[in-house]
């Protein structure tokens, strides 16, 4: 059970994709992890039996490749997590 949220906007010559849910969170010590290839938080495998920890690593290599910027913001545990990729406008 949960809520999931996705938003797109444009500010000035770059596009935000904002994707916000009420999640288990991110720890500061997860945060660490999560874009590196198989990294996943502790709490993954509860939620998610199936993570490889590969999906926001493939994620970031295609960001990087189009010149952007993507990361993760959460209060803690048991507060959900934001999950922002910026983008350049062309």
């Amino acid at each position: 059970n949960g809520t999931i949220d996705v938003s797109l906007k444009k500010t000035g010559d770059k596009v935000l994709l904002c994707v916000k849910d009420s999640g288990i969170g991110v720890t500061e010590e997860d945060k660490a992890k999560l874009f590196t290839e198989g990294g996943r938080g502790k709490e993954a495998t509860r939620t998610n039996v199936s993570s490889t920890g590969y999906g926001l690593f493939i994620a970031k290599q295609i960001v990087d490749a189009h010149k952007g910027r993507i990361w993760a913001e959460s209060e803690g545990k048991g507060k959900g997590s934001r999950f922002i990729i910026e983008l350049p406008r062309k």
